[in-house]
């Protein structure tokens, strides 16, 4: 049966504002054939719209083919309880962390549109990850049409909306804040705050508009481009790396992410995220190892060296000094580019070794066997599950472990 409006939405505050106001601004939907529902009754932000509105959840979703879910996560199960007995055959969600399979518990023959939009959206510069692939081709291009009138539509699978969240969803308070230190930094210098504004904020629109003209270069290479050798933004740009810039960018994602999963009701207090990494310069030479663990939203660095030491040990120092670092039994999920270290527990080599006297299966004695027999004790003790990443590859953290094992070598250097 064909229902009174085509798009109900629940929910009346900035996001759904921005939405309503870009779906009226490019045609998508006539007016009359939209309502939206607020328990307050405050209606301002979109009052003469020519919009229907209620406070009644139940009659907009009885009502509406698709109803949009704008609230905030906290207060899905409120709105659940309301139109538990409603016939909704299709939602249109932004909610934040919560998963298509959650709204899918209440309402089990649903289809779910998951959607994650930022805030420029409400000035048409926005960017929307959309995964509508519970939908037939008509019902996805219109939910894309509904986004696309909002800015930049990317289609993505659900279990990519977490880390949009981290990037997109939450980036606009990121860049906010960038501005903001960079327009003080000027003040410092010696211009005004007005002056400051304009050179900061431009800076950064020019920036954004650089990337999307020149795709056909690498943001190494637009980087290069300002960077002349011996000249000044080299000179910044190495301050950046040399203070871990791409670790702390990497760490705020990371801290978002995990508060997204957390709000779509995943548990994170049991679960520790390591990245390890070693480095030797002779092996035998001196050597540095260097960790990151990473818990919720906070992080903590490791490392250390050794004389005379080889790489495979300063491998296996970084994961155990790292394990050692844990304060009670968990679930660990921990990434090193080691082959050595992940190799003998994913291919079992450590059972061979053990049940040969340690020695490897071409009778080779395995060096290290203190390090070894302590490491497996912590495995078992931490539920420890070996991931191999590439080496020298693009992950932030396992580069960071390489530049504190690196740092560690220099200081051992020193001490010779």
């Amino acid at each position: 049966m064909e229902k009174k409006f085509k798009l109900g939405i629940i929910g009346c505050g900035f996001m759904a504002t921005a939405i309503i106001k870009g779906i009226l601004k490019a045609g998508v939907i006539d007016a009359n054939k939209i309502i939206v529902s607020e328990k307050t009754g405050n209606f301002s932000s979109i009052e003469g719209s020519g919009l229907q509105t209620t406070t009644d959840n139940l009659y907009l979703a009885n009502n509406s083919e698709y109803v949009f879910l704008a609230v905030k996560p906290q207060s899905l199960s409120d709105v659940f309880e309301e139109i538990k007995t409603a016939n909704v055959d299709k939602f249109i969600s932004i909610l934040a962390g919560v998963t298509k399979a959650k709204i899918k518990e209440s309402f089990q023959n649903a289809l779910v549109a998951r959607c994650m939009p930022n805030t420029p959206c409400s000035i048409g510069y926005g960017v929307v990850a959309v995964d509508n692939s519970d939908f037939c081709d008509n019902d996805k291009l219109f939910i894309n049409n509904i986004f696309s009138s909002l800015g930049d539509v990317v289609n993505l699978a659900e279990d990519k909306m977490n880390a949009v969240t981290g990037i997109s969803g939450s980036g606009p308070a990121y860049v906010y804040l960038f501005i903001k230190n960079l327009v003080q930094a000027g003040v410092n210098e010696g211009l005004t705050e007005n002056d400051a504004l304009k050179l900061a904020v431009n800076t950064v629109i020019g920036s954004g508009q650089m990337v999307k003209n020149n795709k056909d270069k690498t943001l190494d290479e637009l980087i290069n481009a300002v960077c002349s050798k011996g000249g000044t933004t080299i000179e910044a740009v190495k301050y950046f790396n040399e203070n871990d810039f791409e670790g702390v960018i990497g760490g705020a994602v990371h801290a978002c992410v995990n508060r997204a999963k957390e709000l779509g009701g995943e548990k994170l207090s049991d679960s520790v995220t390591i990245y390890t990494d070693g480095a030797c310069s002779g092996n035998p030479g001196v050597g540095g190892w260097g960790a990151i663990l990473m818990h919720g939203g906070r992080r903590k660095e490791l490392s250390g060296g050794e004389e005379n030491t080889t790489n495979n040990r300063m491998e296996l120092m970084a994961v155990i000094s790292a394990l050692k670092a844990l304060k009670k039994p968990c679930k660990v999920s921990l990434y090193s580019d080691s082959a050595y270290v992940v190799d003998a527990f994913l291919k079992n080599w450590i059972n061979l070794w053990q049940r040969n006297g340690w020695k490897t299966a071409s009778n080779t004695e395995v060096k290290n066997v203190d390090l070894w027999e302590e490491l497996i004790f912590l495995v078992e003790k931490y539920n420890v599950e070996f991931i191999k990443v590439k080496g020298h590859s693009d992950n932030v953290f396992n580069n960071r472990c390489d530049e504190l094992a690196r740092a560690e070598c220099k200081k051992v250097q020193a001490k010779v």
